[in-house]
């Protein structure tokens, strides 16, 4: 069985007994034996079933995927990227003790200019410690279980990396993460790219307004990258995030949380450069795109800005 589904996407599986069903991915287990579904209809039936049902790999014979009728119907990135995404956030590594893992995972953040920093953990802010920390780079995922590594775990390596200008940390709205690290783990976090000022600063320069309401993760995901809204649980149950050992349904679902906030963070770039980009485009034409009489009255007004450069950076 294939395992690249997003949650919430429409499937039908075939039995080996000539069954149809149909409904919406929920999970899967790690050695793909077990798939689950829910709003499950049992082909010729239109009703769907409200509970979440399993389905065993021996009595599968192929699931296939179905256009959703009120779903995001395009990427904006490729499928084979979508795909390889995917696949990291597959192979996490989950992290509950200050061991040769635990130290070669810093020293593997270390590397890069830029790692991602989910804010699952650090929904109550300031009220409560975090229960965990999940830390990407573009090519792997770690989980670090604070409710069990406690302060062990800033103390070995990441305060360091949450409090040095490299790598640069990509987030979506920092504020509560921001406020938990300093009130609750006497870190001061810096060197934050939020890809939520990111949107409102994107927002801003193709409206001429600031937005009066800030954008999900979920919601910028939709706009930049085209998924579905469902792709990532914003919200996540706080009992569950605390009881250990803490489940394969919260690990699976924090990777999936962070893992397109590198790509996220790209695209918003690029957009955020536009402009500028555009604007030096016009400095370059601006005389050698002229004939001779044109190009020397313009070097009499080289302290002015060229004509056109207003045009040429709006969206």
């Amino acid at each position: 069985m294939d395992n690249l589904y997003m949650k919430g996407e429409l499937l039908q599986v075939h039995t080996k007994n000539c069954e149809v069903i149909e409904g919406r991915f929920y999970n899967m287990t790690n050695d793909k034996s077990k798939i689950s579904l829910y709003e499950v209809k049992e082909l010729p039936k239109t009703k769907p079933n409200e509970n979440v049902c399993h389905y065993y790999e021996p009595e599968i014979r192929s699931i296939v995927r179905l256009k959703d009728p009120g779903g995001q119907a395009f990427l904006k990135i490729t499928q084979k990227e979508y795909e390889d995404i995917i696949k990291i956030s597959k192979k996490y590594i989950y992290i509950n003790q200050i061991d040769h893992t635990f130290h070669e995972a810093v020293e593997d953040i270390n590397q890069y200019n830029y790692i991602a920093i989910s804010t699952d953990g650090a929904n109550m802010g300031r009220k409560c410690k975090m229960p965990f920390l999940v830390l990407s780079t573009p090519q792997q995922i770690y989980i670090f279980d604070i409710q069990v590594l406690q302060y062990h775990a800033f103390d070995s390596g990441l305060k360091k990396i949450l409090e040095s200008e490299s790598p640069k940390k990509i987030v979506h709205d920092c504020r509560k993460l921001s406020d938990c690290l300093f009130h609750k783990h006497n870190v001061t976090l810096k060197s934050v790219f939020d890809t939520q000022v990111g949107d409102i600063i994107i927002t801003k320069n193709k409206t001429g307004c600031i937005a009066s309401q800030v954008k999900s993760l979920p919601e910028c995901l939709n706009i930049y990258l085209g998924l579905k809204l469902n792709t990532i649980e914003d919200k996540l149950d706080i009992v569950q995030c605390t009881e250990r050992p803490l489940s394969v349904i919260i690990k699976e679902t924090l990777a999936r949380n962070i893992c397109f906030l590198h790509r996220l963070s790209e695209m918003m770039n690029d957009q955020m450069m536009l402009p500028f980009l555009r604007g030096v485009e016009c400095y370059v034409e601006n005389l050698r795109s002229c004939d001779d009489f044109k190009a020397w009255e313009l070097c009499g007004k080289q302290y002015q800005i060229p004509k056109d450069f207003k045009s040429a950076i709006e969206y």
